[in-house]
């Protein structure tokens, strides 16, 4: 038990949560540098339907008190990845999350961006294609926090 409860605080030092939102800009920069970033409800959606097992992150904003709308939509999105198996990551600003996927002349900002895997490299022995250090870090926080309630929510950096 003692092991357990040291190994918790371990991890909880390593998900500082300053670093995760670096990580996230990372991760989203990347992904878009790279054409693996997919960023709007409907594009996101789609792709979704389409290719499931493609997706390695689903990133989503919190939603803004009184958006009921937006609210039914990310509880949906969110059961359709958990359902999935796709990690969920949740952020606080739609404004910056619309920043670093590039999406510029929007009003709301951006309600969701998903990350596909980098087909272009060769599958594991697995048959998992590999993750940068940088989503690692964002599967195995998603992992740990897996079953706090509420999903914590990751502040990105300006």
């Amino acid at each position: 038990m003692c092991v357990e409860t040291e190994m918790n605080l371990i991890k909880q030092e390593m998900f500082n949560r300053s670093k995760l939102g670096r990580a996230v800009h990372g991760m989203l920069t990347h992904a878009r540098v790279n054409r693996r970033l997919i960023c709007g409800l409907l594009p996101a959606v789609a792709y979704l339907e389409k290719s499931p097992e493609d997706v390695l992150f689903c990133v989503l904003p919190q939603t803004r008190p009184g958006d009921s709308t937006m609210h039914m939509q990310t509880v949906l999105l969110q059961a359709f990845c958990y359902e999935n198996d796709i990690p969920v990551i949740q952020v606080d600003s739609s404004d910056k999350l619309s920043e670093y996927c590039g999406v510029q002349n929007t009003k709301s900002g951006c309600s969701c961006a998903v990350v596909t895997k980098d087909l272009s490299l060769p599958p594991t022995p697995e048959d998992e294609f590999p993750m940068s250090p940088t989503e690692q870090i964002l599967a195995d926080f998603y992992e740990f926090t897996l079953e706090e309630y509420p999903r914590p929510v990751i502040p990105l950096p300006s």
